[in-house]
């Protein structure tokens, strides 16, 4: 064996391990960042959404890396809904560690509202950098864009909420959303929010157990 062929052959013994100590060391940092969730089961389905197709389609707009994780618990969320000791769990655990806006994020994407605002982003496409800009802004801002109802709320409490949000910060989308028990509840506002509203148009994504109200901005004529 020449002097080259040894060279060659260091060289790539040394390239081979240092992929091995990559991977062992980002898969070291992975199981770190997933030690909070402290369920087994619950971590592997955490983990078998980094290559789902939809975590793709966002990792091309979402640049902000705690934030995509958080993106990433929710479409854990969406997994663990006929779990509901593991989903409960979870929601827990991302509440201690992100509080209610990190919770908040996880069930904006959890139930599929994320998916349908960037539809309407889609719709109205300008720029590829608005579009990025838009997603980050509402994930950043979840208070001012989203109302997430609970089983507990008034329907009268719920429209002077949205009234309050929507007068304060002006949000050119207001999503309305409540799951389960308090899928009533939103849909009790319905007609009344529409009538105060006349500025915006309602879009309704609603399910066997979901009822959420997308209010767009129009300019009316």
């Amino acid at each position: 064996m020449t002097s080259e062929e040894i060279a060659k052959g260091i060289t790539k013994g040394v390239l081979e391990w240092s992929a091995e100590m990559l991977t062992s060391f980002i898969q070291k940092l992975n199981d770190k960042k997933l030690a909070f969730i402290q369920e087994k089961k619950t971590i592997e389905i955490v983990k078998e959404q980094y290559n789902s197709g939809e975590l793709k389609f966002y990792q091309a707009y979402i640049e902000d890396k705690e934030m995509l994780f958080v993106v990433k618990l929710g479409l854990t969320l969406r997994r663990l809904e006929d779990d509901k000791d593991r989903l409960n769990n979870l929601q827990d655990k991302i509440f201690t560690k992100y509080k209610v806006s990190g919770l908040h994020i996880a069930q904006f994407v959890q139930n599929g509202i994320l998916n349908r605002y960037i539809g309407i982003l889609i719709d109205k496409l300008t720029s590829i950098e608005d579009f990025k800009r838009d997603i980050e802004n509402i994930l950043d801002n979840i208070e001012k864009h989203v109302l997430f109802v609970k089983s507990i709320d008034k329907p009268r409490d719920i429209i002077k909420q949205t009234l309050t949000i929507i007068h304060s910060h002006s949000p050119s989308i207001f999503i309305l959303s409540g799951v389960f028990s308090a899928t009533k509840i939103v849909s009790d506002c319905k007609e009344e929010l529409k009538t105060f509203l006349e500025d915006y148009d309602l879009e309704i994504m609603s399910g066997s157990d979901k009822e959420i109200l997308f209010f767009k901005r129009v300019l009316k004529k």
